[in-house]
């Protein structure tokens, strides 16, 4: 079947479902009723919203774990290969991998969507075919903590489902909040000893070869930021840069943390360099940890308990 009897093909399907493409609100019939809501994503494009979605494809393991955590896990008609929390989510078809280049729009379309969830820096490329075939999608790409609340509130509103993504981001900030009073307990301690609190400092290996690390504008740097302690790359303006064995040495991390989807390579890096079991107070004190990738990768309702996993390690 050629490109364009494949097109029209999965046009007719869209139609026939009711799945239209987002209008400008100029083009549309007045009517008496409230007028639809609008919503900016982060791609800079207008959703238009009538009434709430009654079925979502989600291209985002996060995005996945938010529509289950506010009561819209049963919207849910497609997910990707990586989206595999909660269990329940599991059991729903697969249109492919992670990136834009594994995705089968194809299969998105034939699940008939009111609303895809996509990810505005590593979907961008399919935004437009998505929109040319009149799949309706929401670009999300969070970069601070306030950014995943406004997401988790927006997947909410587009689903119906406003208590439930109220009732998440409420148990987010007081996780958060027990993580500030644990911090400030374990600095008060600090103080009534005698000793002279500092804020733990943190070596964040994002890479090992290269070696990568986390800039000051990360939700990353955040997040160690509210487990109380201070990424010694917080002062770079990239998100992930480049750094050398020599800043490490003289920043003198208290802790090196990473992700453990790096597996081994934490260790690897740490043995293969002889000088930072001499000069690092983390490697010295076998403060090097690699925790639940999870918890820290994935901008969702997780995020706050990776927060608190990391204020255990800082302040225990």
């Amino acid at each position: 079947m050629s490109v364009h009897k494949s097109c029209l093909l999965l046009l007719s399907l869209l139609c026939w479902a009711g799945v239209l493409p987002a209008m400008p609100l100029k083009d549309r019939e007045v009517n008496s009723g409230p007028p639809p809501a609008v919503y900016l994503d982060s791609l800079g494009r207008d959703f238009v919203l009538e009434k709430p979605v009654s079925r979502v494809v989600s291209l985002l393991p996060a995005a996945t774990e938010i529509l289950f955590a506010i009561g819209a896990g049963d919207l849910a008609v497609g997910i990707t290969e990586y989206c595999d929390y909660p269990p329940e989510a599991q059991s729903l078809p697969r249109v492919g991998g992670f990136s834009g280049a594994t995705v089968s729009v194809e299969q998105i379309a034939m699940l008939m969507p009111g609303l895809v969830l996509i990810s505005a820096d590593m979907h961008y490329r399919i935004a437009d075919l998505l929109d040319e075939l009149g799949i309706p999608f929401f670009a999300v790409e969070p970069r601070n903590f306030a950014d995943v609340y406004s997401v988790i509130s927006i997947i909410g509103e587009l689903t119906g489902r406003e208590e439930g993504a109220g009732r998440v981001i409420a148990g987010m900030k007081e996780k958060l909040k027990t993580a500030e009073i644990r911090a400030a307990l374990s600095i008060e301690k600090q103080k009534k000893s005698g000793a002279d609190p500092e804020i733990p400092s943190v070596f964040w290996v994002l890479s090992s070869e290269p070696l990568m690390s986390i800039g000051g504008n990360t939700i990353l740097n955040e997040a160690i930021k509210l487990a109380g302690g201070r990424n010694i790359f917080e002062d770079m303006k990239e998100d992930w840069p480049l750094v050398s064995f020599e800043e490490v040495l003289k920043a003198k991390p208290d802790w090196i943390l990473s992700a453990d989807d790096m597996g081994s390579a934490l260790d690897t890096m740490l043995l293969s360099r002889r000088e930072f079991s001499r000069l690092i107070p983390a490697v010295e004190k076998g403060r090097t940890v690699n925790l639940d990738a999870d918890l820290v990768y994935r901008y969702g309702p997780r995020l706050a308990d990776g927060v608190l996993a990391i204020t255990a390690l800082l302040h225990p």
